[in-house]
């Protein structure tokens, strides 16, 4: 349909008038009734229900002396040396509404160590009650100590809003690590 010869057809024919009339009323009754329904995802009842974590600090970088100059398979665990590392889990709460949304992966648990910036992000896997294990290890930067008392931050986020936090005060311990050769 060519609109083009329509338009220039003028002064319009009355009953043109009263087409463009309904149609106009019509969107904007359209507008009107829908344009609430966005996709937007708000702060309702989405929660971080507990949160518990500790902060290790490990200045040393030393590896067992096996001697002989032969080769063994350790087997290390604690923290590395010159490592700090964040450790715990944080339990959320996401109710049913937000499916969608857990499905296409918007919702992301964020932890943040507050004075180093470092984080760790899981996207959300499910709806309901979920608790996330946060096991990271980050090259020390030298602005923790150990009895330091450091900030951890959960949020519960999308790309364009938080929508739960959650802050922890924990207290810097000194890390360790040990082999089993």
């Amino acid at each position: 349909m060519n609109v083009l010869p329509w338009l220039l057809d003028w002064p319009p024919r009355p009953a043109s008038v009263v087409v463009f009339l309904l149609l106009t009323a019509f969107s904007v009754g359209t507008l009107a009734l829908f344009g609430g329904v966005t996709d937007e995802l708000t702060r309702e009842n989405v929660t971080v229900d507990e949160a518990d974590f500790s902060v290790r600090l490990n200045d040393e970088a030393g590896v067992p002396d096996i001697g002989n100059g032969t080769v063994r398979t350790c087997l290390a665990s604690g923290t590395p040396g010159d490592r700090a590392g964040v450790f715990g889990d944080a339990a959320v709460a996401v109710p049913e509404g937000y499916g969608d949304a857990v499905d296409e992966r918007r919702l992301r648990v964020v932890v943040r160590l507050a004075r180093t910036g470092e984080t760790v992000a899981k996207p959300v896997a499910r709806t309901g009650r979920t608790t996330y294990d946060v096991f990271r290890v980050f090259e020390d930067d030298e602005t923790l100590s150990v009895g330091d008392t450091a900030r951890v931050e959960v949020r519960v986020r999308t790309d364009e809003s938080v929508l739960a936090n959650a802050t922890r005060r924990v207290t810097v311990e000194n890390g360790s690590r040990s082999y089993d050769c």
